[in-house]
């Protein structure tokens, strides 16, 4: 049995054109094709396959515990994952992987009574994550969600619109590598004289420069749009909060009834898991699609600030025109941001999103370097005090 070792010396080169139909040299892939299979992929697979003809390339669908599930061209695999490594270029040992729905991997089928046994991840283009929280408090960890995406469906319904909620699902997407397209779904519920425009501008105003799609899982109404995201060897996945028409969605671009539905409970408007683990499907006109479970509350990981900037990019325009460069945007004179939001450029709302959410990126960046973590402490008093001020200055204007 042949194993890999750094001195193997794989070129592993990147590019993100779709296949033709094979791979180079006489190692056919074809069969990947209908899984997403990019040219980067092939060609790293191609180069790692023929260093080790054992290995059986393919592609993760789905990970239960310390079972992963593989589609390769010709049999489901599935394969244990304690001993995968993320295949770097001369590096195979050195960074330990746990596999995602998403990741091109190769597989070592298990000779005898041995299991099949992952044994190598490509690098992976793109990495949608977020920060575990519970009732408030973080649990210390990210929860990965998908790898090798180009598209998230970020998914929201007309009848229980939540901005702030899609700020921070826009900054986790950006964050991911991938882009997103914000959906509005359940424009088909909306009380009679109710207009879906509402909801489209309040989604463009939360996610300036993103498409937004407005769509009907009764009617099918927005759905075309969407089709050009789910073309061969793109991947696409939903992301929203449970009961807001994500399993619909599914079901409209498969063609089929492939996924259970429920509505949004009327008592709490939270919805059922339908979804309850993530999927990698097939789409009927060649792309692939992973369907996540609801998720309840977002938390991004720690190095997304670029990912805010671009999320919050207008706030971001005027952050920067302020005459001094430490302004509490508290009201001070010159204060670009105080400005904005008196001249309506911007609103408050979304301002104290932006200052929240970079506060916890912040604590996470701090919160192992005690130095650190007690500047930061110094700077919240100040920006506590400031808020204080400004919100009496407000009152006295009012009485």
């Amino acid at each position: 049995m042949n194993t890999f070792s750094p001195e193997d010396n794989l070129d592993i080169s990147e590019s993100s054109s779709t296949p033709s139909g094979s791979s180079s040299g006489n190692i056919d892939l074809s069969g990947l094709i209908p899984f997403g299979l990019t040219e980067a992929a092939s060609e790293q697979l191609t180069l790692i396959i023929a260093k080790d003809a054992e290995l059986v390339p393919g592609r993760v669908t789905r990970v239960d515990g310390i079972s992963t599930f593989v589609q390769t061209a010709s049999i489901d695999y599935r394969a244990v994952s304690t001993f995968a490594r993320i295949a770097h270029k001369d590096e195979f040992e050195i960074e330990p992987a746990q596999p995602t729905v998403g990741d091109w991997v190769l597989v070592r089928p298990g000779e005898d009574q041995n299991p099949d046994e992952l044994e190598l991840v490509l690098p992976r283009i793109s990495l949608l994550s977020r920060k575990r929280v519970m009732r408030g408090k973080e649990q210390g960890d990210e929860q990965v969600l998908a790898s090798n995406i180009n598209t998230v469906f970020v998914v929201q319904a007309a009848t229980y619109f939540n901005p702030s909620r899609l700020e921070r699902e826009i900054a986790l997407v950006w964050g991911s590598g991938a882009t997103p397209v914000v959906v509005i779904t359940k424009i088909d519920l909306l009380e009679e004289g109710e207009d879906p425009t509402g909801s489209i501008a309040q989604a463009k105003e939360s996610a300036p420069g993103v498409e937004v799609v407005a769509a009907s899982g009764i009617t099918g109404d927005g759905i075309e749009p969407l089709r050009k995201f789910t073309e061969a060897g793109s991947t696409v996945v939903l992301i929203g909060a449970s009961g807001v028409g994500k399993s619909t969605l599914v079901n409209l671009l498969m063609g089929q009834q492939a996924m259970e539905t429920a509505e949004i409970r009327e008592s709490d408007t939270r919805g059922r898991h339908t979804t309850v683990t993530r999927q990698l499907l097939r789409l009927p006109n060649g792309g692939v699609l992973i369907d996540t479970p609801g998720i309840r509350t977002i938390g991004l990981v720690s190095g997304s600030e670029d990912a805010l900037a671009k999320t919050f990019s207008d706030v971001e325009e005027y952050m920067w025109k302020c005459r001094f460069s430490d302004c509490g945007h508290g009201g001070e004179p010159g204060c670009t941001i105080a400005e904005a939001i008196a001249n309506g450029d911007i609103s408050q709302t979304r301002f104290d999103s932006y200052t929240r959410m970079g506060r916890e990126l912040q604590v996470e960046e701090t919160k192992h370097d005690a130095t650190a973590k007690t500047e930061h402490q110094r700077k919240m008093k100040v920006v506590a005090k400031t808020n204080r001020q400004r919100t009496k200055a407000e009152k006295r204007k009012k009485s």
